[in-house]
């Protein structure tokens, strides 16, 4: 008669430990990226333009189908400079994840696409451009009003 060797399991206590822990700490890192400090004032932090402040990394708008989605575009690669100075009430500037220097870096990228904060401060930011008013900070207050923390409007 042979006799059947005893099965092993397939993780030492130790090692489910191990996994147990890096899971707990990586669960832990994405809640704190989403949970960074951003200004509950009502007010916008003033954004020091930084890289660069032209339309060139901008996506294009007619890769996007939705109206909305092109507008915004559009009107990021009309105003960039004025983008580049605007903080963007979706807190992708706190995310670690994003981490993004201005409102303009939200369409570097998709990530505009699919925020619709990011696309309302930046129809909105045109429109007042638009109008003739160019002074970033009477912008800003215009976005805190309506996408800040004492808006009524949430997305």
């Amino acid at each position: 008669m042979t006799r059947t060797p005893a099965r092993r399991p397939w993780l030492s206590g130790a090692q489910l430990f191990v996994l147990g822990a890096a899971l707990a700490f990586a669960v832990t890192a994405v809640a704190i990226s989403f949970s960074r400090p951003s200004p509950v004032s009502g007010k916008a932090p003033v954004i020091v333009p930084t890289g660069r402040s032209d339309a060139s990394a901008v996506l294009d708008p007619a890769s996007f189908t939705g109206k909305q989605q092109q507008d915004a575009y559009a009107a990021a690669r009309e105003i960039p400079a004025v983008l580049n100075q605007l903080y963007c009430w979706c807190h992708c500037r706190e995310s670690t994840i994003f981490h993004h220097r201005s409102l303009l870096e939200c369409f570097e990228s998709d990530h505009a696409s699919q925020c619709t904060t990011c696309m309302g401060e930046a129809i909105l930011a045109h429109k007042m451009v638009q109008s003739g008013i160019t002074d970033v900070r009477q912008i800003q207050n215009a976005i805190d009003a309506q996408f800040g923390p004492q808006s009524l409007r949430r997305t």
